[in-house]
């Protein structure tokens, strides 16, 4: 979450190349190669996963249909659409569309969804050489060739909410079949969902003592790999000119090798991201650590729209209007405190309630009735 969080908010302007500054370049490189396109690996990831758990009970339970599934994402689209008016990179509708496309694959065999993974994965290395090698011109980002004065005269997003509102309603429908080539589209979300399908219709997360053997194996090859992987890709960049989300300097071949690195990289990394966090719930001294990050966990849709309310009112003019003047290590540095923030409000309302509020809403729309929402008080 904090990862979605900090990616996020260097959309607006933490990119532009002016920030040369030693500490800005170091801020910068940790959110590129610990969290950029790795949260949303490991966050779809979870999306699939949770998406086994509810077919599992649906195939549990005789007066559950998937109908129940359906209203869940249907509803979450809803919200998705109100989200997407204030920040326009929402992901909740991608989610809900893509989550009824992957009903179809919930009887795959265990054993074809790693390969269908992998498959999907190769569309933006593949897809991205073969439409570079064919464009006539070469990628141009004509937004860095402007200065700071340039990039903020007339944005709607330092005008009033009706024009935050009104550059935004653009974003409804998410276009999800296009820029099929692009690090982080559809294909590549969809292939998270169906790993996470696999390892919770094959119970892994469900026996945990028997299945740590294969959890270390993860954690291991994934950071190792990962890690590796991220070095090599951050030569490519250093030697040739390659980027993944910049202009890209490099042939179309030193392309195809760096984009593969970052591909299949950042989804390593992922996994072994969940897989140590996984190992770490096994040990008593983390106890306490992860009871906090459990709790923001158990608030992640209200983690993540708060997320956005707070970025908002930093970057955009109704607001403090900081849009483009702040750069890697200040973003940075504001994404820490926005993440304490809500961890600390996590914490708090969840000794209080049952469920975060947003996702109280969520669970009342799909069943059609107000859930109870405060904890039953103990008396002494």
């Amino acid at each position: 979450m904090f990862g979605v969080l900090l990616v996020n908010m260097y959309n607006f302007g933490a990119y532009s190349p002016e920030w040369t500054g030693l500490s800005d370049q170091i801020a910068f490189s940790v959110m590129h190669s610990v969290f950029e396109t790795k949260s949303w690996r490991l966050f779809s990831f979870l999306f699939g996963f949770g998406f086994a758990l509810q077919m599992i009970k649906v195939q549990q339970q005789a007066n559950r249909s998937i109908w129940f599934y359906i209203r869940r994402i249907l509803v979450l689209f809803v919200i998705g659409m109100g989200h997407a008016l204030f920040y326009d990179g929402d992901i909740l509708m991608e989610y809900a569309m893509l989550g009824l496309v992957l009903i179809a694959f919930y009887n795959v065999p265990l054993r074809i969804l790693p390969v269908l993974t992998l498959l999907l994965l190769a569309a933006f290395p593949i897809g991205n050489y073969y439409v570079s090698a064919t464009v006539d011109e070469p990628f141009a980002d004509d937004e860095q060739s402007l200065t700071l004065a340039e990039r903020r005269e007339g944005h709607p997003y330092l005008g009033s909410v009706a024009d935050v509102v009104r550059a935004n309603a653009q974003a409804i429908p998410p276009h999800v079949w296009t820029n099929l080539h692009g690090p982080e589209s559809s294909l590549a979300i969809f292939a998270m969902f169906l790993l996470g399908l696999c390892v919770g219709r094959a119970g892994i997360l469900h026996d945990l003592p028997r299945h740590m053997p294969l959890i270390r194996k993860v954690f291991g090859w994934g950071m190792g790999i990962g890690i590796t992987f991220a070095i090599g890709e951050w030569i490519l960049g250093q030697r040739f000119g390659y980027s993944v989300f910049r202009e890209n300097e490099a042939t179309f071949q030193t392309q195809l090798l760096g984009d593969f690195l970052f591909a299949y990289g950042s989804t390593m990394l992922a996994l072994g991201y969940g897989a140590g966090i996984v190992i770490l719930t096994q040990r008593g001294a983390w106890t306490s650590a992860l009871t906090v990050l459990q709790r923001i966990g158990r608030m992640a849709l209200t983690v993540y729209l708060s997320g956005t309310l707070l970025f908002t009112l930093l970057f955009y003019g109704y607001g403090f209007g900081q849009i483009f003047l702040i750069g890697p290590a200040k973003t940075s540095a504001f994404a820490i405190l926005f993440f304490s923030i809500q961890a600390i409000f996590c914490n708090w309302w969840l000794k209080r309630f049952r469920f975060g509020p947003m996702e109280w809403i969520w669970r009342s729309l799909t069943y059609g009735t107000f859930a109870p929402m405060r904890l039953a008080v103990t008396q002494p």
